[in-house]
């Protein structure tokens, strides 16, 4: 796995993390268009960290599936 993509899925969870932190400390205090943006907000933070750990998933699939183009020194 990359240091980026792992770096995108630590920092999309944590800011999740403070996000519903602060929503669940003063959610009665804000207007209800806060709340639904916090929703919004959350919903494509979630959406990175799926298509991060989906993506992958498939580029090991890919790798281990792939065949070497000069197997055992063949390079005639």
């Amino acid at each position: 796995m990359s240091f980026r993509r792992l770096l995108r899925i630590v920092l999309s969870l944590g800011i999740l993390a403070l996000l519903w932190m602060r929503v669940g400390r003063e959610w009665q205090f804000h207007s209800p268009l806060w709340v639904a943006g916090s929703l919004t907000l959350s919903l494509i933070l979630l959406l990175v960290v799926v298509f991060e750990v989906l993506g992958m998933q498939n580029r090991w699939r890919k790798q281990r599936d792939q065949v070497p183009k000069k197997p055992l020194g063949l390079d005639i």
